[in-house]
């Protein structure tokens, strides 16, 4: 799997969220992450979830697909509806 993410939203997740885009990518390594969609039509694109667990604890990175890559957007702790989505579906 090739990853991707622009540098300036990295430095906007970092101080909104306090983690680089990259970190993302070590949701995808637990092997019962999640994917959940997550579309809206003011993205203009379909957006996915994974959910996953990184060091014990529960972490949630938005993306999309594009050209075959899996270009992050967002990376954050995840919120209580994700956890137990994670929970119910993962186990």
């Amino acid at each position: 799997m090739e990853f991707a993410f622009d540098p300036a939203k990295d430095e906007a997740n970092l101080v909104k969220h306090g983690l680089r885009l990259a970190f993302g990518m070590r949701i995808f390594e637990d092997t019962r992450h999640e994917v959940l969609p997550s579309f809206r039509l003011v993205d203009g694109e379909d957006r996915y979830k994974a959910v996953g667990l990184v060091d014990g604890k529960l972490f949630t990175v938005v993306y999309v697909l594009r050209d075959d890559r899996v270009r992050l957007i967002s990376v954050r702790r995840s919120n209580a509806g994700e956890q137990r989505d994670y929970d119910r579906n993962s186990g």
